[in-house]
């Protein structure tokens, strides 16, 4: 166990794996060094750290002045873990502001599908109108973990089409990713805003190649979508 944020930093050191840095660097695309932890190895050190130490941990990872890809990765865990929910909420409101790569945001919101739904959604829509691109791409991301659902789908679909700011390249991507998705596994609702042409040319077409990449739509839906995709 694990109940110092010492003890965390030193443990993340201790794993380090400089070929691994080498491949896993220029893909993270961080703001912050990377030193070359592998996400297994980030993942089981935060669920090392006993609950109830959870606070000091992450209060210890606040005061610090400067920063890793991995330390950053290692509260994002840390902060989403199963426990008090509005303890996660607060440290997450801290936190999302300092993510410094799309791999903090897609390897952060997967693991709140833990919290009451309705909790979630309220809770953290105010990300889409944040400033910068990884805090707007974190809702996005936890709609595409936690709210494709027969209950969920018309909302998520009514915010992508009226509340994203586009214009992001890790926002769009992300859009285009959950708007894949929706094609895939709700076609019939997410088809018509594409024959509306609802979104940018990029969001749009990024979003068909992705849906056409799928094994789980047939290929005469492939060929339709392909001919729905914006040329000019």
């Amino acid at each position: 166990m694990y109940e110092t944020y010492e003890q965390c930093i030193a443990e993340l050191y201790n794993s380090v794996d400089e070929k691994y840095n080498d491949f896993n660097a220029p893909i993270a695309n961080s703001i912050y060094k990377t030193i070359g932890v592998r996400m297994p190895v980030i993942k089981a050190l935060a669920k090392k750290v006993p609950i109830a130490c959870r606070e000091s941990v992450l209060n210890g990872f606040f005061d610090e002045r400067e920063h890793t890809y991995e330390s950053v990765m290692f509260a994002g865990c840390l902060a989403a873990r199963r426990g008090d929910y509005s303890q996660t909420r607060e440290y997450l409101s801290r936190l999302i502001p300092l993510f410094g790569s799309w791999a903090h945001v897609d390897c952060t919101a997967p693991l709140l599908r833990w919290a009451d739904r309705q909790t979630l959604w309220n809770d953290f829509r105010y990300t889409l109108t944040g400033r910068g691109e990884y805090i707007k791409r974190f809702y996005i991301i936890l709609m595409l973990d936690c709210f494709l659902t027969e209950e969920y789908i018309d909302k998520v679909l009514d915010t992508l089409a009226n509340n994203v700011e586009f214009g992001e390249y890790y926002v769009d991507m992300a859009a285009a990713w959950l708007l894949a998705e929706c094609l895939v596994k709700f076609y019939d609702k997410t088809l018509p805003l594409f024959e509306m042409r609802t979104f940018p040319k990029f969001v749009h077409n990024k979003a068909i190649q992705k849906a056409r990449e799928s094994y789980r739509i047939t290929a005469e839906t492939k060929s339709y979508l392909n001919g729905l995709k914006i040329k000019s």
